[in-house]
């Protein structure tokens, strides 16, 4: 993940989060990536329906929903430790596998989604003109590549 890459070096040093920047941070996950979504690289502006980013930012807004999200994005720094225990699951179970990706995602690296393949040969890769929030943008494509992808597993 590459915003943790980033932070990785600090990722020790983290404590709890006080509760005045968990407000603003979990703020900032939807004015971040949504609000500004349709002006990254080329994402296209005229499939991202601007109210979605305010319907995300007033959920966020309810009663307890800023110490949850932020919870929740700390506790990703968790996931790298744990990457090897999956690859290892992906390698032995061999699973069918869709991986469904944003090529303007600004978390994770473009290398990402081919990496999959290193455990599981036959994975379905498809990088998207979208960004992290894939479905805003491309929801009739990746419901074509699932039920592509579904009608294939029987």
């Amino acid at each position: 993940m590459k915003v943790w890459a980033r932070i990785g070096k600090r990722a020790g040093h983290f404590g709890p989060i006080a509760p005045p920047t968990k407000a603003r941070f979990a703020q900032s996950l939807v004015v971040g990536h949504h609000a500004h979504a349709p002006r990254r690289k080329r994402s296209r502006r005229d499939r991202y329906d601007p109210d979605l980013w305010a319907d995300e930012f007033s959920f966020l807004n309810q009663s307890g929903q800023a110490n949850i999200q932020s919870d929740l994005f700390y506790d990703y720094r968790t996931n790298i430790d744990s990457y090897p225990k999956w690859q290892a699951w992906m390698r032995e179970r061999q699973p069918q596998l869709l991986v469904i990706w944003g090529k303007y995602d600004p978390s994770f690296d473009i290398s990402e989604p081919e990496a999959y393949r290193r455990d599981v040969p036959n994975a379905e890769v498809h990088v998207l003109d979208a960004g992290h929030f894939a479905l805003d943008t491309k929801a009739d494509e990746i419901a074509a590549l699932i039920g592509q992808f579904m009608r294939r597993q029987k």
